[in-house]
Parts: structure tokens; C-alpha cells; sequence
């Protein structure tokens, strides 16, 4: 897959208007607090099927000046041009729709397209601060995770999501109304088990790849254990097919009414599946680890996940990665992610946290909503 070669921004957030290029391999953005770093990283997540690595809603990316918020964002994105693929897209473009604040639109190359095509074409996988919470906070925040990772296998999936989500509130509605009418209860549990065996399939998918990679490397990241305890994904760990998966679920829904119809929701499906992560060498739950150790192990499976993805090579996003490291982890992090040969987005607030890069990286300066290309500077110099 290609990288990204320049990006325009649009009024987005604290940019007015942003043109920069970068080179393949670490792009390093330093500078202090408020200076937009987070900001550019989120916009190129929003490159992805979703709501980007802050999950915000569409109407929040445009700048605000003096209290006025802009009437559109946009952003561009010019590919690096692929040496295995002339079809392959160059430009890809998202933005709001003025006239429907609420609404953003996506073209590649010009042209209409969607959130699957736009995961075939580009890959992404990012670490923020917020997610340091993950082995402690909600299990929906679990879900979403390994979703994530999962679109890279399964670009559908997002739709598949989606679509699952959609059958379930039609269903949970039903049954809050106590509607007790079978033919409306069939219909919704069809597409309601076909898409949720969908959803299970590709985590399930996702989940043992990653393990395979987690497994076959030792680093100075903690190896984990990653698993899935779902209905459904706990049978295709056990080897059932997409279609008895989708139909034993089916059998189980119309088994579960009366059930679901006192709770007034749907109790059992996808949406209740929890990933599991224990640090391997200890045994112990990641929720158990100290802060450190929950840190050290998301950046573990994060550099699996793109050694996992290597053919399609994803772009990282690390937000504030190196910031709690120690000396020793910083300069094994750098190891790592120069071996992987990626494009990589990194944050932090100072320079001498990439110092373990060398000239493996491309340095950038932000600072109130601008980026000055230090690698650039410093060769002139």
C-alpha cells in the first residue's frame, strides 16, 4: 500500500491552511503542548474508515477563530505512487459538507467512494495516550480496539459493523415496545446473525494473526497472550464455518426472546465479547500490570499488528509513544520501528525524544497550528 506523500489541510482544527510532504520511513513532530501535534495525526486517521483516533463527531474538526466556527474542513492527501500497482489511488480527499454540517464526504481521486474502498487503499494503525486506559476501561473500548485491526484484514468490516449495530437497535426497539410479533423478529435476527457472525469471523481472524506474530518475536516489549471470549467467536476459534456460526446464532436469538424481551435488550452477540490480554511471562492480566507494563504491552501489540500487516504496509500513528519510556525502551522503540520500514507518525514534546533515530527520520517543528521542516533546515545548514 502507498504512504502518504504531502497533505493539505483546510481549516481543520488549529491549522487554517497546512501544506506539508513527507518522506517515507519516521516523520518525528515535535513541540510543545497546544501546538497541534495531536491534531495532525488525527487528521490523517480520518484517511480511514471511522471517526478517526479521537472518535469526534464531524461538525467538531472545523476551526474555531473568535468564537466562530468555519463553515468546512478539508483534507488532502497526495499518495506516494505504488511500483506494483499504476491503478492504485494517488489523492484522497475528505472534508464537510457546508451545506450539511453533519455530513462528510470522501473521494478517491475525484471520484465518490467508500469506507471499504478507502481501507483497500491505505492502512492505518495508531497509539494515543488515551489509550492507556484500554486493559482497565470498558469493555467497548476493547471492541473498538481490536476492530481497528481487524479492517486491515477485513476491510468489510466496518460495514459489517456498522450493519450489526443497526439490526440491533431495530430489534432492542421491538423488543422495549414489547412487540411480540414473530415475522418482524425473523426478519431483523437474519441480518442480524449474518452480520454478526461477519464481525466475530474477522476478529477472530484478527486475533490469531496477531498472536502469531506476538509469539514468534521476543523484544524488549513484554510478549502478551491475546484472546476472545465471545459466543460466536468461540466458535470459529473452535473451527465452525461463517454459515453455522450465522445460523446456530440465528437459532439462538429466536430462542432468547421471551428472554430478551423482559431485559428489553439483546443480550447475547458480538456486542458483548470481551478481548482478554495477560502478560505472557507473568501470567498476570494486563488490567492487573502496573502502568508501565499496560503501556508496554499496547506498544508490543501495536508493533506485532504491523509486522502482522507488513504486505500491506500500515501507517502508524504514535501519539506521545516515547514520552514514559525509559532510555533503554526508547532506543529499543526506535529499533523496531526503523526495522519495520513504514511510514510512521510520532509525536512528543521535545526533539531529543527521537534522538535514538538518528538521520532515520524526517523532523518537524509545530507550533501554533504550523510545521517547519527541521531536516529540511538542517541539511541547508
Amino acid at each position: 500500500m502507498p504512504s502518504i506523500a504531502s497533505l493539505r489541510l483546510i481549516d481543520f482544527r488549529s491549522y487554517t491552511a497546512l501544506d506539508a510532504g513527507f518522506e517515507t520511513g519516521v516523520i518525528a513532530l515535535y513541540g510543545p503542548n497546544g501546538a497541534g501535534k495531536t491534531n495532525l495525526l488525527e487528521a490523517i486517521s480520518l484517511l480511514s474508515p471511522g471517526r478517526g483516533l479521537r472518535r469526534a463527531a464531524v461538525g467538531t474538526f472545523a476551526r474555531v477563530a473568535e468564537g466562530v466556527s468555519q463553515p468546512a474542513w478539508g483534507i488532502n492527501a497526495q499518495l506516494h505512487s505504488s511500483e506494483t500497482d499504476e491503478d492504485e489511488a494517488t489523492r484522497i480527499s475528505i472534508g464537510q459538507v457546508p451545506e450539511q454540517p453533519r455530513k462528510r464526504q470522501l473521494k478517491i481521486d475525484s471520484r465518490p467512494a467508500t469506507g471499504p474502498e478507502l481501507a483497500r487503499r491505505l492502512s492505518l494503525l495508531w497509539l494515543t495516550p488515551a489509550q492507556d486506559r484500554l486493559f482497565t476501561g470498558p469493555a467497548s473500548d476493547r471492541r473498538k480496539f481490536i476492530d481497528r485491526y481487524a479492517l486491515a484484514f477485513a476491510p468489510d468490516h466496518g460495514t459489517n459493523a456498522s450493519r450489526f449495530e443497526k439490526a440491533r437497535s431495530e430489534r432492542n426497539r421491538l423488543l422495549s415496545e414489547n412487540v411480540t410479533d414473530r415475522a418482524w423478529y425473523d426478519a431483523i435476527e437474519t441480518d442480524l446473525s449474518n452480520y454478526g457472525a461477519r464481525v466475530a469471523q474477522a476478529r477472530t481472524t484478527t486475533v490469531a494473526n496477531l498472536q502469531v506474530e506476538v509469539s514468534a518475536r521476543k523484544t524488549a516489549f513484554p510478549q502478551s497472550l491475546v484472546g476472545l471470549d465471545g459466543s460466536l467467536e468461540n466458535q470459529f476459534a473452535e473451527g465452525a464455518d461463517l454459515s453455522s456460526v450465522a445460523e446456530t446464532y440465528r437459532a439462538q436469538l429466536a430462542n432468547t426472546r421471551n428472554t430478551d424481551l423482559r431485559a428489553g435488550r439483546t443480550l447475547i452477540g458480538p456486542h458483548r465479547t470481551e478481548l482478554h490480554v495477560t502478560h505472557a511471562d507473568k501470567a498476570m492480566p494486563a488490567g492487573l500490570c502496573s502502568t508501565g507494563e499496560q503501556k508496554a504491552l499496547l506498544i508490543g501489540l501495536i508493533l506485532a499488528q504491523a509486522r502482522a500487516l507488513q504486505g500491506k504496509a500500515p501507517i502508524l500513528l504514535l501519539d506521545e509513544v516515547a514520552a514514559h519510556l525509559d532510555s533503554v525502551r526508547r532506543a529499543a522503540l526506535a529499533e523496531e520501528l526503523i526495522d519495520l520500514g513504514l511510514q510512521i507518525f510520532m509525536t512528543g514534546t521535545d526533539r531529543s525524544l527521537f534522538s535514538d533515530f538518528g538521520n532515520h527520520a524526517q523532523f518537524f517543528h509545530v507550533a501554533d497550528g504550523t510545521l517547519e521542516n527541521q531536516t529540511l533546515k538542517d541539511r541547508k545548514e
